[in-house]
Formats: structure tokens, sequence, C-alpha cells
């Protein structure tokens, strides 16, 4: 079967994500292609299954990723599908996580009238020692203290990514594909 995996980032940090989904789908024998949501393909029709995915921004998908979705929703809905999220929510403890996963991912799957097999919901990456463009470091200095009352030190990376759980998720997704 061939499996298409699409992702939209920001900051890189779902890059890593896509590619690890990539690598658990081949080692359950899906021949599959990773392409980044700007360079997305023409076509969708060779692929049995197709997963998409974004890093988050200020609590939204990225827009090439949403404008893969927009473009293929009908032939999307023919197909098996998939989607995941990269994000900080997705470590929380709290009644944060539902709402999140609510947000990112149920509300996109109904915009777009999809039915997924699965949906991931996987941490991020912060990273704030790189430029995020001039108004998110603005933001970050102005919020500066407050990120850092809320736990969140600015001048650490934090890659709150569960490899083994992304991973775990590429093969679970990967078999309920196959059924």
């Amino acid at each position: 079967m061939k499996a298409l995996v699409v992702y939209g980032s920001r900051w890189g940090g779902t890059v890593d994500v896509a590619q690890t989904i990539a690598k658990a789908l081949t080692q359950e024998g899906f021949s599959v292609d990773v392409v980044d949501a700007k360079k997305s393909p023409q076509s969708i029709e060779g692929y049995d299954f197709i997963i998409v995915g974004s890093g988050l921004r200020a609590d939204r998908w990225t827009k090439e990723a949403l404008c893969f979705l927009e473009t293929n929703a009908p032939a999307l809905r023919t197909k098996k599908t998939a989607l995941f999220v990269s994000c900080s929510m997705a470590d929380r403890k709290d009644a944060g996580y539902e709402t999140g996963k609510k947000r990112y991912l149920d509300a996109i799957a109904t915009q777009y009238a999809l039915t997924p097999i699965s949906m991931g919901y996987f941490g991020g990456l912060m990273d704030f020692s790189y430029s995020h463009g001039l108004l998110v470091d603005i933001i970050v200095r102005i919020n500066r203290r407050n990120l850092r009352k809320n736990g969140l030190d600015t001048a650490k990376v934090h890659d709150t990514r569960d490899w083994a759980a992304i991973e775990a998720w590429g093969r679970e997704t990967a078999k309920l594909a196959l059924q």
C-alpha cells in the first residue's frame, strides 16, 4: 500500500514527527512519501492512505496544511485518512489536554467532513533561541515574565515530543489502515 504523510511546520519541529510516523508506516509494509504541505502533490489519487498533520502557532494549523485539506477534502473523504498535531498543549495533565485535542483535531475533522481512522496528539518543540518573526519575538519579550511564572523558561528549548509514542501511533495507525 502507498501512503502519503503531509505536514505543515512553522519552526521545523513537525518535520521530525512526520518522518517518525513515516518510518513506522514503512516498518509496517507501506511505501511512504513525506511531503511539506508547502509543496503538496498535484494529485493524491495514487495513495491508499493519507496522514495530514501540522504544528500549531497561535492556536492554528499552518495555512499550508489547511489549504491541503481544503483542496483535497472531497478526495480525502473517499480514502483512509488520519490527522495529527504537534503542540505544547499535548503534554498538559489538566483539562487543557482534552480541550486542545477537540480544538485541534476533532474540529478540523468536522470542518472538512473527514472521518479519520486515527488522530495523533503529540507534544511540540519550542525553541526561543532563534527568531520566529518580529511579531512573535515582541510578544515573547513582552510576556517573558508571565511565561516564566507559568513554568516556561524562554532561555531553554522545550521539547515535549515523545518519540516512542509517536512511533507507536504510526504503527497502530498503519495496522488500522490495512484492515
